[in-house]
């Protein structure tokens, strides 16, 4: 481009000489008056010709401003050459939501990355990544369009979970090793951090993994810091939303305990805590809250109503108000509906009479008793639970049902008896659709089944039936009253738990060593109930009878299994196992901001409609999957606290409401020490002791736009001297 300069003095020159001598008469006169005004164009002409090279040389040199900009560096010493990769990291935790002031930290974060994108040099590249778990790669391969990265730092928000150093460190890796080998012209690595130091996040850099991580990136890039955190701020954060009831029915009041904890230095006195229904507040309380401890607020509601509905409490806005609220997505039914299977004619009397005592419209359980063959015959969507009473045996058939009933979040109890045959359970509920390896082996080989192999056995039942126990009576031992359906009866000596007794039973084996859970035993150590959550939802094994028409016809006279059925504790013992029970079918629509919400619907039409409404409005259409006589799905995109809709469009034209509530980890507002972190670290801005940063960048003087402006300016002043001096002559 500096070659061009010549080209207008090479017409000149070329101009100048290409012109012949020709006599004549008439020019004489022409000799005089062109000497006059000769010097005077000569000068004109001279100053054409440089300002139209100085034209060419100026953009010459606006083309080579990445060149001049790092000559600085070559004359003082310091090697620097060519291009700068930045690969700018911004901490999207949702501490980074919370403000010292005005900005938050977040729009802190984003302001200081992005005026280091604008002072940054001509040719230097950018990736981008969002530091939250899972980290996102928003700019993977380096932008060089300044512009470009500005619009995508701008279009970041922060994310309603806690921030995972390690997986965002092994992501940097990796754009720094990628942009190595594709860009040779990048020189040099600057890795920047925008983030608060919240020591949630940052306590990781602690362990020895991470320090490796950052030990190995430091060879290959220097480390920036951009603190923009302050000392720790008070901070009240809704820790915890429950319903006192794990089914909730129309017409009855219900209580609904919210916790807050207060993770500031300083006592919260006067703080109003607001219960929201549907989105329309219902019922307020003043609370106050000590530093450092927590306070439960208990709130009764009534739903006249059935249907979806959801649930929020909301404390008083301080430093950070993503935390300030929960939710609780509570469906409503008019009654909890139960099926009892019935393996011997009448043999649920007792559980129907201990969960329904009064029959009549207002009843808040309504059960029905089905014979056996009811199984394949019932659609078993349309109950919360269904209990098995003394059932002979299962087919291939009733095993998937079943199944298909537990994947859609509905809750089983089993009851043993005299009509039992355990091969059968152990071979249809326990090992379902193994692989045919697994399937060859033994009946006793699934207890010794590693937590891997456990994992691919699709099962029903939570524990294997083994041997059938005689003589007695044997007693429950409560286990000191840890699990959810015993901690009832701790303190209640007269319940009559502790003096039931049972003459017969079958030994249990836990499925699961991880999540199957022995919630009452026998004296003699083996398990009275096992539970466990099963696919979306939960089965319970009971070792013993629901009947006292089960009988051990080998002795004589004949021996009755148990009194429990008849005993004072038996009843309250079947509102806790139902209450278990049907507790997953409300836990599925909560969850953890992160998790993935799914749910079913018993459907099979064609290309039927779903979309999720996220708490940010946005719509996502998410395709559903044919299961048998269902229709499944799953969406993962939960990085927003709040409600999300799942509607289903016509011919069905329902829908379902799910919730996502943050992880109270980043609630503390605690910062991570800088001076414990690892010396890679060049510290460049903190908003706690500067408001000017210093960015690691190496300019020369912006002499590229100054060279822009150069050459449209000569521009003009040539057309101007150009107009001017044409007009003189």
């Amino acid at each position: 481009m500096g070659l061009g300069a010549a080209i207008p003095i090479l017409i000149h020159l070329w101009s100048w000489r290409k012109y012949r001598e020709v006599t004549w008469a008439a020019m004489e006169f022409l000799p005089a008056a062109l000497k006059k005004n000769s010097r005077r164009m000569r000068i004109e002409q001279l100053i054409l010709l440089a300002v139209r090279t100085l034209v060419l040389v100026m953009l010459a040199l606006a083309m080579a401003d990445p060149l001049l900009s790092d000559l600085p560096a070559f004359v003082s010493g310091s090697g620097r050459g060519g291009s700068t990769h930045f690969v700018l990291v911004i901490d999207g935790s949702f501490s980074m939501a919370a403000k010292d002031g005005e900005p938050s930290r977040f729009e802190l974060s984003r302001q200081l990355a992005t005026q280091l994108v604008r002072e940054s040099s001509q040719g230097d590249g950018f990736t981008l990544v969002l530091m939250a778990e899972p980290p996102r790669v928003v700019i993977a391969e380096p932008a060089f369009d300044p512009n470009d990265v500005i619009e995508e730092i701008e279009s970041l928000a922060v994310r309603h979970t806690a921030a995972d150093l390690s997986s965002t460190l092994v992501a940097v890796d990796r754009l720094v090793r990628e942009a190595t080998e594709q860009q040779p012209r990048l020189t040099q690595t600057t890795v920047c951090f925008f983030t608060d130091l919240g020591h949630n996040t940052w306590e990781a850099v602690l362990s020895p993994d991470v320090q490796e991580q950052l030990g190995r990136l430091a060879e290959r890039a220097s480390l920036a810091m951009f603190d923009a955190g302050k000392p720790a701020a008070g901070n009240v954060a809704v820790t915890q939303l429950v319903s006192s009831e794990s089914l909730v029915t129309f017409g009855r009041p219900v209580q609904f305990t919210a916790e807050l904890r207060n993770f500031g230095e300083a006592a919260v006195s006067k703080s109003e805590v607001q219960l929201f229904v549907d989105g329309q507040p219902v019922e307020k309380q003043t609370v106050t809250i000590p530093a450092g401890e927590a306070t439960s607020v208990v709130f009764s509601h009534r739903f006249d109503t059935p249907g979806e509905h959801v649930v929020e409490v909301r404390s008083a806005d301080d430093a950070l108000n993503v935390d300030n609220h929960r939710w609780l997505s509570v469906p409503v039914r008019e009654s909890i509906r139960v099926l009892c299977i019935d393996g011997k004619p009448d043999a649920s009397r007792y559980v129907a009479l201990a969960l329904e005592p009064r029959r009549n419209e207002q009843a808040r359980v309504r059960v029905d008793q089905r014979p056996e063959t009811a199984l394949l015959e019932t659609d078993l969507t349309q109950y919360d639970c269904v209990v098995l009473c003394n059932v002979g045996r299962f087919g291939r058939d009733e095993a998937r049902t079943l199944l298909r009933y537990l994947k859609n979040g509905g809750g089983l109890i089993t009851f043993l008896g005299d009509n039992v045959q355990p091969a059968s359970y152990n071979e249809q509920l326990l090992r379902m659709d193994m692989a045919t390896s697994l399937a060859a082996k033994p009946t006793d080989a699934t207890s010794n089944l590693p937590e891997s192999a456990e994992q691919q056995v699709a099962r029903v039942l939570p524990a294997r039936i083994e041997t059938l126990q005689s003589g007695g009576p044997f007693l429950f031992d409560p286990l000191e009253y840890r699990h959810p359906i015993v901690e009832p009866f701790a303190g209640h000596p007269r319940s009559g738990l502790l003096t039931t007794p049972v003459w017969r039973y079958y030994q249990l084996a836990p499925a699961s060593a991880t999540t199957s859970r022995v919630a009452l035993a026998f004296h003699t150590g083996d398990p009275a109930i096992v539970d466990e959550p099963i696919e979306r939802g939960r089965s319970l094994l009971v070792a013993t009878a629901a009947s006292p028409d089960s009988m051990d016809q080998s002795v004589t006279p004949p021996q009755v299994w148990t009194a429990w059925p008849t005993w004072p504790s038996f009843p309250p013992m079947m509102q806790e196992m139902l209450a278990l029970a049907v507790e997953s079918g409300m836990n599925n629509r909560n969850v953890v901001v992160g998790e993935p919400i799914a749910g079913s619907i018993h459907s099979t039409v064609a290309n039927l409609p779903l979309t999720i409404v996220s708490p940010d409005s946005r719509e996502l259409r998410v395709p559903l999957a044919i299961d048998g006589e269902d229709s499944r799905w799953s969406f993962d995109d939960t990085t927003l606290s709040g409600v999300y809709r799942a509607e289903y469009g016509p011919p069905l034209s329902t829908t379902q409401l799910f919730v996502a509530n943050v992880d109270t980890r980043e609630s503390p507002l605690e910062r991570f020490d800088a001076d414990l972190l690892p010396s890679q670290f060049r510290q460049d801005f903190s908003a706690e002791h500067s408001d000017q940063p210093t960015f690691p960048v190496t300019r020369g003087a912006g002499l590229f736009r100054v060279f822009l402006f150069g050459v449209l300016g000569l521009l003009l002043t040539e057309s101007v001297l150009a107009w001017r001096f044409g007009r003189t002559n």
